[in-house]
């Protein structure tokens, strides 16, 4: 799962329903089931999330409680898990300065609607680290992601980025090492898979959506176009796996 929140929500709202369609609302959450992905949207100033099923963390073979068991353990693993309002029905909680949290999944209520559009799901996550260790620590050693991939990276204007790339909680985490100033650890950006790209690029700028051209992606037989404006809360690009090059 994933929260999103923004003070200007009208905007936002508006422009997560071009891109999903309607979705459903409930105790002030605008929320989209996108693929296996549930996308959560309120007003606020609160940082981006993910938020882990807590059975993930603990085995329901051993679990009592396992929203309970996972806080205690994340807090043995020094990243103590402050409880928040509840998401339908389901305990919540944050680990502070992080952009991570857990959520009780068994509990929580149907989700409402889907998308129906060419938006598949959720391609990947995009974070940004100060610290390789520190992104090593959290999603590794903490929340015992699977760390698949060390990767450094030319870029296009000159220098590299170090790119990391972890799996868990059924999403694909990419971490991007960058020691300017900043938060330790940040959620920067989304990357959601489309069915057919062409459709979804002339689908959102008939609907004023500012989009920038297809271009090729960098992982090979990859399209991607990149969603503009503050609109969207994070960066936002749209990904169309195969097809023309």
């Amino acid at each position: 799962m994933l929260t999103l929140s923004t003070p200007d929500l009208s905007p936002a709202l508006s422009a997560y329903r071009h891109l999903f369609g309607a979705g459903a609302t409930s105790a002030g959450w605008h929320r989209w089931l996108v693929g296996a992905t549930l996308l959560m949207l309120r007003e606020g100033r609160d940082q981006p999330r993910l938020l882990v099923p807590a059975g993930d963390l603990v085995p329901a073979s051993i679990a009592t409680d396992a929203y309970v068991d996972a806080q205690t353990l994340l807090a043995r693993r020094a990243c103590p898990v402050l409880t928040t309002d509840s998401i339908s029905g389901a305990r919540t909680g944050v680990v502070d300065d992080a952009p991570v949290g857990i959520i009780e999944a068994a509990a929580l209520e149907a989700s409402g609607a889907g998308t129906s559009g060419e938006i598949l799901g959720l391609d990947h996550v995009v974070m940004s680290s100060r610290s390789r260790d520190g992104a090593l620590a959290l999603f590794g050693a903490v929340l015992g992601f699977d760390f698949r991939l060390d990767h450094r990276l030319s870029l296009p204007a000159g220098g590299e980025v170090q790119q990391l790339f972890f799996r868990g909680a059924g999403a694909i985490v990419e971490v991007l090492v960058d020691d300017a100033d900043g938060p330790a650890i940040s959620l920067w950006g989304l990357a959601w898979t489309s069915a057919d790209i062409d459709r979804s690029h002339t689908r959102l700028a008939a609907a004023g959506v500012e989009l920038s051209p297809i271009r090729a992606g960098r992982k090979r037989g990859t399209r991607v176009f990149t969603i503009r404006g503050a609109d969207f809360v994070v960066p936002t690009i749209v990904i169309g796996h195969g097809g023309k090059s």
